[in-house]
């Protein structure tokens, strides 16, 4: 048993160092995963910045954007539509100016 018992006290004392080495790994990490963020957050703010744009209003364009890409759509779609659009309206106030 004797031949046991300090191969188990070995064992114990490794397990207690890679225990303490994963906590301050974790440590670590957790600090590193903020750095990311804080870093990730200032290129947001200069990205916005850069375009001239409000949170909200970046907020509201990453929206459409996912929407459009959602359903397939390219800007030259939307493009298309606003011209489809801006035809039909004009032909509807010609008629109106006739009656």
């Amino acid at each position: 048993m004797a031949v046991n018992d300090k191969k188990m006290e070995k064992l114990m004392e490794r397990a207690k160092q890679l225990e303490l080495r994963i906590k301050n790994d974790t440590a670590k990490r957790k600090d590193i995963l903020a750095e990311i963020d804080r870093l990730s957050y200032a290129n947001f703010k200069a990205e916005i910045a850069k375009n001239g744009m409000t949170t909200d209003e970046y907020v509201l364009f990453a929206e459409m954007k996912k929407k459009m890409a959602d359903r397939n759509l390219s800007i030259e779609d939307i493009e298309k539509m606003i011209d489809q659009l801006s035809e039909n309206t004009e032909e509807n106030d010609d008629e109106k100016k006739i009656f």
